[in-house]
């Protein structure tokens, strides 16, 4: 699941959002409905795009936008995390 600011959806002009039946849940417990869907919004990285759905909240993001797996897989990016 990728996940965008509601700022950030305002800077793109406010495009039309579809209802989003998911429930997410914050690091703090508690439960809440994004603000809708924005569907396939185009994302390019390296000369590659590939359009996903992206749920807009209206909550404080330390982000514009999270890329979640569903980017990764469509990307086909190879995930790694290195701990010293």
């Amino acid at each position: 699941m990728c996940i965008m600011s509601i700022q950030c959806w305002r800077s793109l002009g406010s495009p039309s959002l579809n209802q989003s039946p998911t429930i997410l849940k914050a690091f703090d417990g508690r439960g809440f409905h994004p603000f809708g869907i924005l569907q396939d919004l185009p994302i390019g990285v390296e000369g590659k795009t590939v359009n996903l759905d992206v749920e807009v909240v209206d909550a404080p993001l330390d982000y514009n936008l999270l890329l979640g797996r569903s980017w990764s897989y469509a990307m086909t990016a190879v995930v790694s995390s290195v701990f010293r």
